[in-house]
């Protein structure tokens, strides 16, 4: 039986990480900013209007920062387990500091409040899955009708065969990256962090979020095993 790390265990792991996780992170994805992009691109409101967006772990404020700049009013609450990775986050949106709050803390602990659109990037798929699910049902009641959930994250394929496929050609990208930090590979690093995550796949995902009362679930984004999936209240 596999012993899956506690929250202080993965706490003080992405602590460890934070300092080269933007140079890690952009070795290791080759669609990271691609991802970003897509999630935000789902947001349904002009850049001219005022709203309040909730973003479920932070990291090091590469999805804030996007958000903040793309919507020049809207005002960012933000959460995150690492207080490593926070601190990274608060010297990365200075230029934001009067839109942008951020807190310590687990997914589910969020603030309570209302917000207009909610967005997470490669963080939610470290919970298990009931506790996804639980957190979509808390996500949907904080979001006003025709709000927006939007999630880019790691997922499973629906059947092995890709998943297989997909390791195989991981296995080939060894060769040593400078930006990777101690990893020698890419996969390397997939592989390490499989210990922190349980992914789902995308369609179990989407089936979770109608159930949680989203009217509008749909997958408009896939890259290999990262997908982004856009929910509507």
């Amino acid at each position: 039986m596999v012993r899956r790390p506690t929250a202080p265990h993965l706490r003080r792991e992405f602590d460890r990480e934070a300092g080269g996780y933007d140079r890690a992170a952009r070795a290791s994805m080759p669609a990271y900013g691609d991802l970003h992009r897509a999630v935000v691109g789902g947001i349904p409101y002009l850049p001219t209007r005022s709203f309040r967006v909730l973003e479920l772990g932070v990291g090091t404020g590469t999805l804030t920062a996007l958000i903040l700049a793309k919507f020049p009013h809207a005002e960012v609450t933000g959460i995150d387990l690492s207080p490593r990775m926070i601190s990274r986050a608060r010297a990365k949106l200075r230029r934001y500091h009067d839109r942008v709050s951020l807190l310590a803390g687990d997914l589910s602990g969020f603030p309570g409040g209302r917000y207009d659109a909610v967005l997470s990037a490669l963080a939610i798929h470290h919970l298990p899955d009931r506790a996804k699910w639980q957190l979509f049902r808390r996500v949907h009641r904080t979001l006003p009708s025709g709000g927006y959930f939007g999630d880019a994250d790691d997922h499973l394929p629906e059947d092995s065969t890709f998943d297989q496929r997909y390791a195989q050609i991981a296995s080939g990208l060894t060769s040593p990256r400078p930006d990777l930090g101690h990893w020698t590979s890419p996969q390397e690093v997939w592989h390490e962090h499989e210990q922190f995550d349980h992914p789902c796949t995308v369609a179990a995902e989407m089936a979770a979020l109608e159930r949680a009362g989203f009217a509008h679930v749909g997958n408009p984004w896939r890259f290999y095993g990262q997908a982004v999936v856009w929910a509507y209240k």
